[in-house]
């Protein structure tokens, strides 16, 4: 009967940590006086609250949504945490729908933008925002190795050349021969990808990957 009950506690006590794992929320960005309060990466619990105070803007990524904070006031993280599970968008793999056709998944490489970018498997997607007219981008490493890549005029998607080879630090130069326009990128491997966008969040701001993690942002926040 003993180790009845406690299997019987351990089950409730699974759950209830697994419901305030899903009700946490982080702060992805944050300025004003209370931005050392609440710094980006910070995520807090739904018992836990925020005190903004006048000037403060804390947006905070929840379950299923990114919602912005603004001081003076004080916000229950609970509150903020159940209005995103409203968003109807608990999956991170469902970033990559119609709602948001004309943006990439935060997996694939932005080939205007330079910075660093995480990859979780070998398989890297670039992809272009103006996919009008065919076009040639050279890939040099640091190295001195180098590979063109080409677009038919109306795709927006292409593979990243197997000849260069994707591992952590690496750094590429992605040249556009047109324009003359240069993005400089270093790759950061991880082993998994969350599936939740909190656990996402927290990845992307732990490895600096800023570019992705504002197309997170952006995204969830259209979900609301």
């Amino acid at each position: 009967m003993r180790a009845k009950l406690w299997l019987i506690g351990a089950a409730a006590a699974a759950a209830l940590s697994s419901t305030a794992a899903i009700a946490s929320v982080v702060v992805v960005k944050s300025l004003g006086p209370s931005a050392k309060t609440y710094p980006v990466g910070k995520t807090l619990p739904d018992n836990a609250s925020f005190s903004l105070k006048g000037g403060d803007v804390v947006t905070v990524l929840g379950p299923s949504s990114a919602q912005t904070l603004r001081g003076p006031g004080n916000f229950d993280a609970k509150q903020v945490a159940l209005a995103s599970a409203a968003g109807k968008r608990g999956r991170f793999g469902a970033l990559r729908t119609a709602e948001i056709a004309h943006n990439p998944s935060i997996w694939d490489l932005d080939v205007t933008q330079s910075g660093k970018i995480c990859v979780n498997n070998g398989n890297v997607q670039l992809w272009r925002p103006d996919s009008q007219a065919a076009v040639k981008v050279s890939i040099r490493s640091s190295d001195g190795k180098s590979q063109e890549v080409a677009w038919a005029a109306g795709k927006a998607n292409a593979a990243w050349p197997k000849g260069l080879p994707i591992s952590n630090s690496a750094q590429y130069q992605i040249a556009w021969p047109d324009s003359g326009d240069t993005s400089s990128i270093e790759f950061v491997t991880v082993s998994s990808a969350p599936a939740d966008l909190v656990g996402a969040a927290q990845l992307l701001i732990e490895n600096g990957c800023q570019n992705q993690l504002d197309l997170l942002v952006q995204s969830a926040s259209r979900s609301k």
